[in-house]
């Protein structure tokens, strides 16, 4: 298999995603920042600022760092996020892409298609549920499109002339049917 060149496949999903990741981390910064608000609220620090020794309330002496730090961490966190979850949202978005495409073709009625996903691609099992369901499909259909042809063989022999006319008639209509699915055995039988 190639390797996938567009990593926004499914762009509405895959945005979506990141969008959420980016609320969920500015929630994170704002709760750890309102954490560290309560938890320091009545307490006092000692610290050094330019070889003076001052005795502040903690609040007031860590707020700018601890903010500045918090900001870095969600920019940086943020920025790594979005580049893993776009690349890992890929290996969903591809395949439910894929399965889109395969069955609107099975929808128009070709039965001879087949999903094939890449090796680190999410959803193999429903690969494998979904090549099972339309090969089920196609294998019945042709089994029924050649068991039809064989009886309206078999109608050119029958007696009375007006129930074997009705008759064709009524297979005609289900031949039509039948033949607006594309199927494997069409293909092999060409």
């Amino acid at each position: 298999m190639e390797k996938r060149k567009n990593y926004f496949i499914k762009k509405k999903f895959q945005m979506n995603f990141i969008i959420k990741l980016g609320l969920l981390l500015l929630l994170e910064s704002v709760l750890i920042l309102a954490l560290f608000l309560y938890i320091s609220d009545d307490t006092l620090t000692t610290g050094y600022s330019q070889s003076i020794l001052r005795v502040e309330n903690t609040q007031n002496f860590f707020l700018i760092p601890f903010t500045l730090i918090t900001l870095i961490c969600f920019v940086a966190i943020g920025l790594a996020g979005m580049v893993v979850f776009t690349l890992l949202s890929h290996r969903i978005a591809g395949p439910l892409y894929r399965f889109e495409q395969m069955l609107q073709q099975v929808g128009e009625g070709d039965l001879t298609t087949n999903v094939n996903l890449r090796k680190k691609d999410q959803l193999k099992e429903f690969e494998k549920l979904i090549n099972v369901f339309v090969d089920t499909l196609d294998n019945r259909m042709g089994n029924i499109k050649r068991d039809l042809e064989q009886a309206q063989k078999l109608v050119s022999k029958v007696n009375d002339p007006d129930a074997a006319s009705e008759l064709n008639n009524k297979l005609n209509a289900i031949k039509d049917e039948i033949n607006h699915f594309k199927v494997t055995s069409d293909i092999k039988n060409k």
